[in-house]
This record gives C-alpha cells, sequence and structure tokens, in this order.
C-alpha cells in the first residue's frame, strides 16, 4: 500500500442512515491533493471492528471511523487489539462524525462539519491518547474503549435512546432521561475497587470517564482528559432520594454532580464492580457489554492510541 493512502471505515446506517449520504463528499474531500481514499462500507455481521483488525495488521498507517461513537469504538477496539496482542505500531485514528451522539469527537474538538472534520486528518496533527480496556459482561476477553464506561443509571438512558426509530441525537438522550427516571432504578449493593481502595457501597450510577461527554449532552466527566494517564470515575457515594432525582439529573447536562454531596470523584487506573443484589447494566462507547452482570474490570492502557485532531 501507499504512504499517501486513507483507509475509510463507513458505517452507511449511522445517524439512523444518513450517513451513507456523505460518501462522495468525504471521498471527494480526502482525495484532494493526490490522496488515495479506499473506502469500506460496514455491513451486518460484518462490522468495523474486523475490518479495521485487518486493515491494522496489513500496516496501513491511518484509518478513519466515518460514523458515531458505535463506529470509532469498533474501530478503535480492532486497532487495539492488533497493537496490544501482536505487539505492532499503532496507525492514527481518524473520525469524520457523522452518527447520532459523536461525544468522542466532541471531546476531541473534532468539528462536525463533514469538510471540516476531513480537513483536520488532512492536517496530520494527531495526540496520542489513553484507552481503557473492561472484563466482564458479554465481553469476558475484554473489549477496548476510548470515550467512558457508563454503570447503572447512564446505560439505562443509553439503550432506551438507541431503540427511538424516529427521534436521534440529545433529544433522543433527553426523552429517555425523563422515561428512565419515572422508573429509577433501585441502588446496586456493591464492592468497589478503586486501584487500591475498596469501597462497600450502594449506588445507582457510575461513569468511568476518559472523555468529558457521553449520551450526547451529559457531562459525566467535566474534568477528564484523554491524555493524563488516569480515569476520573464519578459516582453516587449513596442511594438518592426521589426527591433528588430530578434535580441531580439535570447537573449532568453541565457537569455540576461533581460538586454535590451525592457524588464522589477519584482519578485511577484500575477499577472492580462487583454487585452483591441486583446485576448491573454496563456500556462503553455507548455499546453495550451487558443489560446486568454482576462483575466487572476496567483498566486504562496508557498512550496508546494516536488520533487527528
Amino acid at each position: 500500500m501507499q504512504d499517501n493512502e486513507l483507509f475509510v471505515i463507513l458505517n452507511p446506517h449511522a445517524a439512523k442512515g444518513k450517513a451513507k449520504k456523505q460518501e462522495d463528499m468525504i471521498r471527494t474531500l480526502l482525495g484532494a491533493g493526490g490522496k488515495e481514499v479506499v473506502l469500506y462500507h460496514t455491513e451486518i455481521g460484518n462490522g468495523a471492528e474486523r475490518v479495521a483488525f485487518q486493515a491494522a495488521m496489513d500496516g496501513r498507517k491511518v484509518i478513519i471511523a466515518a460514523g458515531g461513537d458505535g463506529t470509532v469504538n469498533e474501530v478503535a477496539n480492532g486497532i487495539l487489539k492488533a497493537v496490544t496482542l501482536h505487539n505492532i505500531p499503532s496507525p492514527a485514528l481518524g473520525v469524520i462524525p457523522i452518527g447520532r451522539g459523536n461525544d468522542f469527537a466532541w471531546g476531541m474538538q473534532i468539528p462536525k462539519p463533514v469538510k471540516e472534520a476531513c480537513e483536520v486528518i488532512l492536517a496530520g496533527k494527531t495526540r496520542v491518547i489513553d484507552a481503557g480496556v473492561t472484563y466482564g459482561g458479554n465481553y469476558p476477553e475484554g473489549r477496548f474503549f476510548v470515550n467512558g464506561q457508563g454503570v447503572g443509571f447512564e446505560p439505562l438512558v443509553n439503550f432506551l435512546a438507541s431503540e427511538f426509530k424516529h427521534v436521534s441525537g440529545t433529544p433522543s438522550y433527553v426523552f429517555a432521561l425523563i422515561r428512565i427516571l419515572i422508573h429509577y432504578p433501585a441502588p446496586y449493593t456493591v464492592e468497589l475497587t478503586l486501584d487500591d481502595q475498596v469501597l462497600n457501597l450502594k449506588t445507582q450510577q457510575l461513569s468511568i470517564c476518559n472523555g468529558r461527554r457521553m449520551g450526547s449532552a451529559f457531562l459525566m466527566g467535566p474534568d477528564a482528559l484523554f491524555d493524563d494517564g488516569y480515569f476520573d470515575v464519578v459516582y453516587a457515594n449513596a442511594p438518592v432520594p426521589s426527591r433528588r432525582m430530578v434535580p441531580l439529573a439535570l447537573t449532568f447536562l453541565s457537569g455540576k454532580q461533581v460538586k454535590q454531596k451525592e457524588f464522589s470523584v477519584a482519578k485511577v487506573k484500575k477499577l472492580v464492580m462487583k454487585s452483591s443484589d441486583f446485576a448491573m447494566p454496563v456500556h462503553v462507547d455507548g455499546e453495550e457489554i451487558s443489560k446486568g452482570c454482576m462483575e466487572f474490570r476496567t483498566e486504562l492502557l496508557e498512550s496508546i492510541l494516536p488520533v487527528f485532531c
């Protein structure tokens, strides 16, 4: 392959199918200046992770995810599997955010307009970021993530938002939030290990943040940085009483939950969470790890992935 080749993995179903309409523009913009654009469409059962893994193993220098946070997560998983299992140099990840939430792109200051996102890639400037890997639920062998992991209340909102057929983006998450608040989850009795500190508590919500925003509008980790060598873990430190549910949920929009007495923040490199009563819903980057698992383990991978930004 040529050094000036750009390998694009496009999810044509992203943004309720609107992403496919951007294909010609992406080819034209990235092909400016003599770049060779190789574009692959994801398909059901033949998704972005497998293609990204093979592209990394083939020695491609640039792999671009064109889609939403789910597409970015799959592409990152393919790249990071190749890097960690086969000890190869990491290709640079490009992102063209044409999905529902685009939280990772927002956190990395990658512009949403396709033209500007392509210009960021062509400019060639990268930032090497940390990533995470979690073990548990449907992925005992591990699944990587780049933006964040949620447990309890947050993934319930995320899973419901993804089921809406005619609503996308921020409105889908807001409607889901209202629905979940009506049937607010009972607290989980957990043993939470943050690095070497062991806590026993009841909690309804925990976020493991590499980036700042999740769910298109919620600043779950307002002070998180992609490249500081730590997760920001933000969690409810006690059951939230019903009278506080709505006011606290609204603070997620501005990140002010970290200043409330019901929440605690820790900077850690690894985490283990075990429930002794209810199974916990868990997601990474908006992708389902489990609708309900009793235990998982998460670790930080420092300075592992270069990203155009």
